[in-house]
């Protein structure tokens, strides 16, 4: 069976009809049946998936990369709308506040009722296989983090809000399709943790543009990178956008043959 990714919400569109946002939700059909990958930050990509056709109430299984609001802030719209799709996510998310302190201290906590739709939740904490679903938890830290890690904190037993360990982070592959989420663990890291042939790699890199003061990776760790990539993983198609910055992205590329930018609305068939 081909396979079909549709991209509901991302930052960044050519189509008129539908709406971006600071967020990441990714559709999937397979042989495996039919997959919602993170939510958005809200609603709009219900909106977005009715404009392209796609009705999420036959969705199979809702898959949740990350605690971050821009991850699963659409996830109380979609079980209202889904009614018979488990969701899988981190055990270590309910309960957790996250903040970041990139352009000001704020909050990035979902805020998803966990008790009111109990029975719907699958929590993962260590490495599962469901039919032919592997998720991936625990991603060892061999190579560095993305620098953008350093603005995102989590709140600890006593109160303070701490570096993010990035334990809530799950990675997902799906009949050769794996799903990054947005990578905090390097996608060097998870590369590796999968250890299984990855047809195509899509999500974002959490690789930020530098601005201002803010500094994060130079065009040469970026490029390395991608050497990184394109000599150990030369059959994998890597798509990336939301928290892959436009320069990161033109380096990336100029690197990488099989690199290639997603954005809302974009159709990959396999």
């Amino acid at each position: 069976m081909n396979g079909k990714i549709v991209i509901l919400s991302d930052n960044r569109t050519n189509n008129e009809g539908l709406s971006t946002e600071h967020g990441l939700a990714v559709y999937l059909e397979s042989a495996s049946g039919k997959f919602l990958f993170d939510t958005g930050a809200s609603e709009k990509f219900i909106h977005n998936a009715e404009a392209l056709g796609i009705d999420l109430k036959d969705v199979d299984f809702c898959m949740i990369s990350h605690g971050h609001s821009d991850h699963i802030g659409g996830l109380p719209a979609f079980l209202e709308l889904n009614k018979k799709a488990k969701v899988f996510l981190s055990a270590h998310i309910p309960g957790a506040e996250y903040v970041s302190d990139r352009r000001g201290r704020h909050s990035i906590t979902g805020n998803v009722d966990f008790d009111a739709h109990r029975h719907r939740f699958v929590f993962i904490e260590e490495d599962t296989m469901i039919g032919n679903v592997h998720i991936y938890a625990n991603i060892a830290q061999r190579h560095d983090l993305p620098l953008g890690d350093r603005n995102l904190l989590i709140r600890d037993a006593e109160g303070e809000y701490v570096a993010d360990s990035f334990c809530h982070e799950l990675a997902f592959l799906v009949d050769g399709v794996l799903f990054t989420g947005c990578a905090h663990n390097g996608i060097l890291n998870i590369m590796e943790a999968v250890g299984e042939k990855v047809r195509i790699s899509i999500g974002g890199f959490h690789l930020l543009d530098s601005h201002l003061n803010q500094e994060y990776e130079s065009d040469e760790q970026l490029q390395s990178l991608a050497d990184h990539l394109a000599e150990n993983y030369p059959d994998t198609l890597f798509y990336t956008g939301h928290c892959t910055g436009d320069h990161c992205f033109e380096i990336l590329s100029a690197s990488h043959p099989l690199l290639h930018q997603f954005q809302c609305g974009a159709i990959i068939e396999y």
